[in-house]
């Protein structure tokens, strides 16, 4: 099953790809939240390149630079996403993911946007359930 892994951000969102068979996560890229469109879009990718599910990111944790409110947005983003897909969209915690994704690019001195590779990690997470 190919799995969508998204980061959502005020201003742009991360992406990744996965497949549960394989049980593995790589960074796609990152694109500019435009709101409606953007999940409209997400939906056409969807239907074009067969993919099975979603999982989205959510900040279950409080603290950081995520509140109530991001949580709030999020949570729409995916009913509305469930409303123009037709696939099943998941949420996995991403407490935690941005400075991971910050401290492996780092490390790695990899040029993975920071927004890509927290969607890695979330769909990672998802994965290794």
């Amino acid at each position: 099953m190919r799995l969508l892994g998204i980061d959502y951000g005020n201003r742009k969102i991360g992406l990744a790809i996965g497949d549960d068979e394989a049980h593995v996560a790589a960074p796609l890229e990152v694109i500019a939240n435009e709101g409606e469109l953007t999940v409209r879009r997400l939906a056409e990718r969807c239907r074009g390149e067969d993919i099975d599910a979603i999982v989205v990111g959510v900040p279950l944790s409080q603290g950081g630079h995520h509140g109530p409110e991001q949580l709030e947005l999020v949570r729409a983003f995916i009913e509305r996403l469930k409303v123009n897909t037709e696939v099943p969209v998941f949420e996995e915690d991403e407490s935690f993911t941005t400075a991971e994704s910050i401290r492996l690019k780092k490390e790695t001195k990899s040029e993975v946007a920071e927004d890509a590779l927290a969607a890695t990690l979330i769909l990672q997470g998802f994965l290794d359930k």
